[in-house]
């Protein structure tokens, strides 16, 4: 079932936003490329809501003192241990395969942002 989120211009401004839908915390997330996505709002690790955790862009490293960010990867960190997760995918970027958070299907319609729960 689709759940209207809010406005589009209202996620581009604020950049994410909490929600809960039937009892599930999800944060909807605005992307610096203009495109929107859902993930559960709950980290794996110790269960702070990554909604009150920092956007940024991924970051990696091919040796000490380098870093190279990412355009195409944007992760939500974890406030509490610093835990990120592709906002496109939910996976965590230190074990993708193992850790994870849901994500949900959004749609824009009208200018405005639903999900799909």
């Amino acid at each position: 079932m689709k759940h209207l989120i809010c406005n589009y211009e209202e996620l581009k401004q604020e950049g994410k936003k909490a929600v809960s839908i039937d009892r599930k915390p999800i944060v909807v997330v605005h992307s610096q490329s203009g495109e929107v996505y859902a993930l559960r709002d709950v980290c794996p690790h110790k269960g702070p809501c990554l909604s009150a955790g920092m956007m940024d862009k991924n970051c990696s490293s091919n040796e000490v003192g380098e870093y190279i960010f990412e355009q195409e990867k944007e992760v939500l960190r974890c406030p509490w241990h610093s835990w990120e997760f592709d906002i496109k995918t939910g996976r965590s970027l230190f074990d993708p395969e193992k850790v994870k958070v849901k994500t949900y299907e959004v749609t824009i319609e009208d200018n405005q942002v639903f999900v799909e729960v």
